[in-house]
């Protein structure tokens, strides 16, 4: 298997640079849209529990993220026959596994208690919003930069 560097003049010349900027770039401004969506469903029509609603759009879009994210670091490689990365995959069914675990509200409410367990479930969301932004990011600067 190649090594990380190795993947990017791989990707660009077996996907193309403009098609993964688009991808890329549909992969930062999609939980933008999401959560803009989300919130004015909330405020309009779902005026009960905000903590509990947020925390939990938040963790389960923080999930889809990295799931997303994970796919797409498996997917790419294996179409432009750089490589197979196997534990972008087994990451990549964890995270969704995880999204569908916790998407039905009373299941997440189960799970998430009190008002400190919600703040975390909260910040995790974050959390992984936050590192795949920045993995898409990076992966963006590399591909334009690639030869």
């Amino acid at each position: 298997m190649k090594t990380t560097h190795d993947y990017y003049p791989a990707l660009v010349k077996g996907i193309g640079r403009q098609r993964l900027m688009r991808m890329s770039g549909v992969l930062l401004a999609l939980p933008v849209v999401v959560i803009a969506v989300i919130s004015g469903i909330y405020l309009v029509v779902w005026k009960t529990d905000p903590l509990i609603r947020f925390s939990h759009m938040i963790l389960v879009l923080g999930f889809w993220m990295a799931g997303t994210v994970a796919t797409f670091a498996f997917i790419l490689p294996a179409r432009a026959r750089a490589g197979l990365p196997v534990a972008a995959l087994n990451l990549a069914i964890l995270f969704i596994l995880l999204a569908i675990f916790f998407t039905p509200l009373p299941r997440f409410m189960s799970a998430f208690r009190s008002h400190t367990s919600l703040i975390l479930a909260a910040l995790t969301g974050l959390l992984h919003l936050f590192i795949s932004v920045l993995i898409v990011l990076r992966f963006r600067n590399k591909i334009s930069a690639a030869p």
